[in-house]
This record gives C-alpha cells, sequence and structure tokens, in this order.
C-alpha cells in the first residue's frame, strides 16, 4: 500500500483515509504501508510500516529484475520547470529544503541520480536523503518529492513479496505503475481527488498528465463518490467497469444528539483551497446576517485563499462576524464542531468531505454544495449548487430557527453513518483486491 501521509502526520482526508484503511485492512490482509514520513508506532499492532525518512536511502539497492523492453527503451526527457499548482505566469523559486514535503512518484528509470534535473547545487537537497515534509512545502519542490518517493518505494518493493500494489491518490501513482511494471502484477488506484477538482476547470500540466497515464495502466480505479466515478470515465476516458465506488467511512464513536442552538456558530472546517468553497462560505455569511444578525461564522483550516478570504471579508463588510482560526489539531477541531451551531461546505468541487461526516457525529447538521460527494450518504443532508448562494444561506437560516428540523435531519444523517464504517469500507476494498487477482476469462 502506498500513502503520502501516515497517523498523526495527518494534513487533510487523505491522509485521514490511508491511516484508517490501512489499520483495517491490516486485519484481513498482510500489508506493507509505505510512506514518505512514519509513525511507526500508530500501525505497529496492524501493519508494516515503512517510512523513507527512516532510512538511510543510499544503501537501498534495485533487486534484479527481467530485462523488458519497458525497463530499457530510449526515453529523452527535457528538464522544465514547470510545476502543477503554480501558475505560468509567476516566477518559481527553489529554496534549499530542510524538512520535506507532500510527495508524488516517479518511475525508478525516470532519472538516472547523476542526470537527475537541477537548478543550483544548492537547491536540490542531496541525492539519496529523505525530501519529506510536512505541509510546509515552497514552490517548485513537490514533482521532485514525487519523483524520489517513487524511485524509492520501487527500490524497497523490488526486495518484498508482493500480490498486488494499492496506491492512494496522484502523490503515489508514479511509484504505483513502475511497482507494477517491474514486478508484473495488478495496480489498484484509490482516487481521493482529480486534477478537475483541485483546480476547478481545465487542468494542464504534469500532475494530469499522471493521472492519465495511471489511470490507463490501472487493472482497477476505486472511487470515493459516484461524482468522482463519472468525472474519471467522462474526463480521462476510462472504461466504467473499471471503476468501483468505495465511499470513506465514519469513526467509531458514539454519535451525539443533535446540537442546541447555544449561539449561532456556522463553521467551515477544511483547507482554504478553491475546490472547498471558502470564498463562497463567505458571501453565503453575509446573506446569512441579512436575516440573523446575531450569526457568527468560523472558518477553520490553513491554505494559499486565506489572504483572499480576509481581503473579502473585509469588502463585505463583515469582519466582526467572521473569524479564522487556522490549521486546527484534531481534538481542537472536534471542540470548535461541538460549540457550532451548523456544518457548511460549499465546495465548487470536493469528492468526498469527511468534515461532514465528523460534523454529523458531533450533533451537527450540514449544509452542501451539489458538488460534494458526501451528500450521496448523507440522506438529510441540506444540499444546493455552490454557485446558488441564496439558497445554502436560506437552509442555514431555517436550521438556525427550526429545533424539530434540526434534530430530525442529524438523527437520519448518524443512522446512515452506523453502517458507514472503516471496517465496512475496508471490507469492500478488500474484496476488489482480491478480485483483481483472479485469473482473468
Amino acid at each position: 500500500m502506498l500513502g503520502w501521509e501516515d497517523q498523526p502526520i495527518l494534513n487533510g482526508g487523505v491522509g485521514k483515509a490511508c491511516f484508517h484503511l490501512a489499520e483495517a485492512l491490516a486485519t484481513e490482509v498482510e500489508l506493507t504501508m509505505i510512506v514518505p514520513q512514519a509513525d511507526h508506532l500508530a500501525l505497529e499492532h496492524h501493519a508494516e510500516v515503512v517510512g523513507l525518512d527512516t532510512l538511510d536511502l543510499e544503501e537501498i539497492q534495485q533487486a534484479p529484475v527481467a530485462k523488458s523492453f519497458d525497463r530499457f527503451a530510449t526515453t529523452h526527457r527535457v528538464p522544465a520547470n514547470l510545476f502543477p499548482y503554480e501558475d505560468p505566469e509567476e516566477s518559481i523559486s527553489y529554496p534549499v529544503l530542510t524538512d520535506p514535503v507532500e510527495h508524488e512518484a516517479a518511475p525508478v528509470t525516470t532519472w538516472p541520480e547523476e542526470t537527475a534535473p537541477t537548478n543550483s547545487p544548492a537547491s536540490i537537497p542531496k541525492i539519496g536523503q529523505p525530501q519529506i515534509s510536512v505541509a510546509t512545502w515552497a514552490k517548485g519542490t513537490i514533482n521532485f518529492e514525487v519523483i524520489q518517493f517513487a524511485r524509492y518505494a520501487a527500490r524497497l518493493a523490488s526486495h518484498k513479496e508482493i500480490d498486488v500494489v494499492y496506491a492512494h491518490d496522484w502523490m503515489t501513482y508514479l511509484a504505483g505503475v513502475e511497482i507494477k511494471i517491474q514486478r508484473k502484477i495488478p495496480l489498484v488506484l484509490h482516487v481521493h481527488s482529480l486534477s478537475f477538482d483541485r483546480q476547478v476547470g481545465e487542468p494542464l500540466g504534469w500532475v494530469y498528465e499522471l493521472e492519465t497515464k495511471a489511470l490507463q495502466a490501472a487493472d482497477l480505479v476505486l472511487a470515493v463518490s459516484e461524482r468522482t466515478a463519472r468525472m474519471i470515465v467522462k474526463r480521462y476516458g476510462i472504461s466504467a467497469k473499471k471503476v468501483k465506488v468505495v465511499y470513506n467511512g465514519a469513526d467509531r464513536i458514539s454519535s451525539a444528539p443533535a446540537t442546541p442552538v447555544k449561539n449561532k456558530q456556522v463553521t467551515f472546517l477544511g483547507r482554504l483551497v478553491a475546490q472547498k468553497g471558502p470564498l463562497q462560505f463567505i458571501k453565503i455569511a453575509r446573506q446569512v446576517l441579512l436575516h440573523e444578525p446575531a450569526a457568527h461564522f468560523v472558518l477553520a483550516g490553513h491554505g494559499p485563499q486565506l489572504e483572499e478570504a480576509r481581503l473579502l471579508v473585509e469588502k463585505l463588510g463583515i469582519k466582526d462576524a467572521v473569524t479564522f482560526t487556522g490549521f486546527l489539531p484534531p481534538e481542537q477541531a472536534e471542540k470548535l464542531l461541538r460549540n457550532s451551531a451548523v456544518f457548511c461546505l460549499p465546495a465548487l468541487s470536493e469528492p468526498f468531505g469527511l468534515a461532514a461526516l465528523e460534523a454529523t457525529q458531533v450533533g451537527l447538521p450540514v449544509v452542501l454544495s451539489m458538488q460534494t460527494g458526501a451528500a450521496e450518504v448523507l440522506p438529510q443532508a441540506n444540499v444546493a449548487d455552490c454557485n446558488d448562494i441564496d439558497g445554502l444561506a436560506q437552509h442555514i437560516v431555517s436550521l438556525l430557527r427550526d429545533k424539530s428540523l434540526r434534530k430530525k435531519q442529524v438523527e437520519a444523517n448518524q443512522r446512515a453513518l452506523q453502517h458507514l464504517t472503516w471496517d465496512a469500507t475496508a471490507d469492500k476494498v478488500n474484496e476488489a483486491l482480491q478480485n483483481v487477482l483472479l485469473p482473468k476469462n
């Protein structure tokens, strides 16, 4: 299993999903989890967790593999300073990395160490040293991180007995494809998001191309929602027969009763990026305040739209009614939700949205855009189009005023989550993994 984060080194929903799936899967299969940076105690009783940050990467050698056209074809690569999340008009700097960052993967055959593209001797850390960091990465580094992860993950995998490679999200796809080619084993991709979500439009660049190639190479693709499955088929041309929906799970905790409206606090919890809709949330806040002037709005999270969000609050004249908390660790995030009245995620394109399930479990009614995958598993979520600011605002106003409506919706959504556990999700994943190993007719 290839992941990008391991508990408690978590920066988002993908990390949470990988951890819970690994924990549940390891009770059913012999699992090795390879991640850039690991807390080995988190899963020590369930799986072998290998964090590249703890290894002397220069000592990891490739095990002998059978020669094939795939591995020894002549490949010409053109180094280019193009990166998947950058505006092409912006200049790109290459600071010295001390901690490493988020990652993606590249085949072992991509660049020999002596010819790896560099910008300056100080800008790219020494090959063989782990380039893994936690969410504080600088511009222009993540492609290199992904390639490094792929190189060393594939080398590690060459020494292990593996039946199937199971890769989570685009950062690990390159490693997954390389291991599939080397070991001639099935590749299963678990898609938690796509370039069409993250870039909210028509994506171009290396990440999109990587996703396309990996999805084509995969033997099976698992999608976190029907919305994501449709996007994979429509946008990437993948056969619907190769795509299976496996919803994320919910933690095994006792669901709390519907929270009383002690204060009219509406909460957004998530990264402040365009796809999550933080700017939409602020526009919704202004509309709600026209009807409920005592309401207060909290944006909990960090991300590139923070400053733009602050400026929009100033422009709309609602500064006194809006609070930015920054990133919150899990305990503080849960406390914030328990002190809220409504959870709102007006995402422009959200494949799932685990925060909506977390809010439901603590007793909050949820208001979601119809572009949010979690709405598929919460039957009483209040849903409107992400651009229907008035409609989303009206849902919030109704929930702030109607106690019986709140109770009805929370209880219905909590009943739905009783069957949506991580164990149940892992069972579906395991069934899918076993199926790809069956002989093809």
